[in-house]
């Protein structure tokens, strides 16, 4: 099986189009993507593995921000100072993707170095009951999948997570291999809080080795930063219903704000038009400024107890946020609003300080680059399965500053699972600064499947093919000329299907988690709950 499992992996490294090397894509480019330029190594160069042996780890995740809305990923320069002074210290990978347009898969893909399809986490499901209807329930991680946390808890590290809850719940598996691991809903501030008092706290002890995963949800919906955000960012001149709405969320707890996010903040969104668009992007970038600025404490907190010095830090997003630009909201669709995300990795002793890397990958990439530093060899511990190889390790492209191996990058969407199992999947490939989407899912007459959808719900083709360096916005789509590419994308497509069935081929079936009121209450909260 395994031997299988590894020339599945080989023909998938090596497929796609093959017409040039794969090449780095340009953020907002007009010409066609070109070659990366991979730069000499230097002799100096330190051996990846083992790089930062006696280093911490600090994983910081700000849910929902898109790359292209951040200062050092095109944005406005003053969207996010602190952000910007951060990925100055550090490598910014330019074209980083998530593998899944949601919270649970993406996170637990970057925990794992699995695609959604093999470690198997969704976010929240429903299943409907004769007497109590629709129930909450969860489908956790696959057991034999070891996550980052219990490698390094085996590792010896002292393993702490403090996140804003919702589908980083402990149901799902997010809480294995911690220490300690908090999912309580409270914001940037008071998150931010916990995290200094965090950073004191370990550094006030004697000896070991840390890993601090710290998640908000102050960028994600619905977008209520505080009235002074507002009135810079938002526009001046809409006067649409959302207006009396923010006014009624300006008095709520950043909790009782997301209890209302479907009952009031989304209430007749499928109404919204342009206007709307502006008006929620310009509160979605005061949000992003404000949270920001309340960063400022967190780094500053890195520096005083010197958790700067001693800690590889890295600073990323599961997932972006769409604002109309393909006829939806929020993040439901496997365009570029939604998968690419700010990647950023600050080392030590700021080696590579100002890198910018342009070769797509991904987050799965993370787990084996953060081990490759660290010199952790997980065959060496004592862990609940195989450490998937879905990424691969950038360890030596921070070190050295040289373009990483172009591959294939792949996210998904999976379909609700409401029962459990395994369903068809929908999934973008990126290759050659191409991107190709296969819609598996796609019925036209239910609007209630999570099929691609373009402006007005009109379902979308079963396969796009998009030239991402002429087409960044993604309105062209060359599958329907019969693009010479799309055979090798077929192809590639293949190989992946190849790999997600031998990867799933030794999982027995587990049934799904009904939630605890508690947790109910919390994704009710979170607006994921019916």
């Amino acid at each position: 099986m395994r031997r299988r499992l590894g020339l599945a992996l080989v023909a998938l490294a090596g497929c796609g189009p093959s017409d040039a090397q794969p090449a780095a894509e340009t953020a907002g480019a007009t010409a066609a993507a070109r070659p990366a330029q991979p730069s000499s190594e230097p002799d100096t160069a330190p051996a990846a593995f083992g790089a930062y042996a006696e280093a911490n780890l600090i994983i910081i995740s700000l849910d929902t921000l898109r790359a292209d809305a951040t200062s050092f990923g095109g944005g406005a320069p003053n969207i996010s100072p602190a952000l910007a002074a951060f990925a100055a210290e550090g490598t910014v990978f330019e074209h980083a993707r998530a593998q899944a347009p949601h919270t649970a898969p993406s996170h637990m893909s970057l925990f794992t170095s699995a695609l959604p399809a093999v470690h198997e986490v969704q976010n929240v499901s429903f299943r409907k009951d004769a007497d109590a209807g629709e129930k909450a329930i969860i489908v956790p991680a696959r057991p034999d999948v070891p996550t980052l946390a219990e490698v390094l808890k085996a590792a010896g590290f002292r393993t702490i997570g403090h996140t804003d809850g919702g589908n980083l719940n402990p149901p799902h598996g997010f809480a294995r291999g911690f220490d300690t691991y908090t999912y309580d809903l409270q914001g940037a501030r008071d998150k931010v809080a916990l995290g200094v008092q965090e950073l004191q706290a370990l550094a006030a002890q004697d000896g070991g080795r840390s890993f601090l995963f710290w998640h908000t949800y102050q960028i994600h919906a619905p977008y209520c930063p505080p009235q002074s955000y507002i009135q810079n960012w938002a526009p001046k001149s809409y006067a649409g219903p959302l207006r009396e709405r923010l006014d009624l969320l300006g008095d709520m707890s950043f909790k009782e704000r997301f209890g209302a996010m479907k009952t009031l903040f989304w209430r007749d969104r499928e109404s919204f038009s342009w206007p709307e668009a502006a008006f929620l992007h310009g509160l979605y970038m005061g949000g992003i400024r404000y949270t920001d600025d309340e960063l400022g404490a967190l780094f500053r907190a890195m520096g005083e107890t010197g958790a700067s010095g001693n800690s590889v830090v890295v600073l990323l997003s599961d997932h972006g946020e769409e604002f109309f630009e393909h006829g939806a909201w929020q993040h439901e669709q496997l365009y570029e609003e939604c998968l690419r995300v700010p990647l950023v990795v600050r080392l030590p002793d700021r080696r590579g300080a100002g890198q910018r890397l342009r070769t797509p990958v991904a987050l799965m990439d993370v787990m084996p680059t953060v081990l490759e530093l660290l010199g952790i060899d997980p065959a060496r511990l004592a862990l609940p399965g195989r450490v998937r190889s879905g990424g691969r390790s950038l360890a030596s492209s921070l070190l050295t500053g040289s373009e990483p191996r172009p591959l294939p990058v792949i996210s998904e969407l999976i379909d609700d699972r409401g029962e459990g199992g395994n369903y068809e999947r929908i999934v973008a490939i990126h290759s050659n600064g191409l991107k190709y989407v296969h819609d598996r899912v796609r019925v036209e007459t239910d609007a209630e499947r999570h099929a691609l959808r373009g402006p007005g719900g009109k379902p979308l083709p079963l396969r796009q093919l998009f030239d991402l360096g002429k087409d960044p916005d993604e309105q062209a789509n060359l599958a329907a000329s019969g693009a010479a590419a799309l055979k090798e994308f077929d192809r590639l497509y293949a190989a992946y299907e190849a790999v997600v069935k031998l990867e799933q081929a030794s999982e027995g079936d587990r049934a799904p988690i009904e939630v605890s009121p508690e947790m109910e209450e919390q994704l009710r909260q979170l607006g994921y709950t019916r």
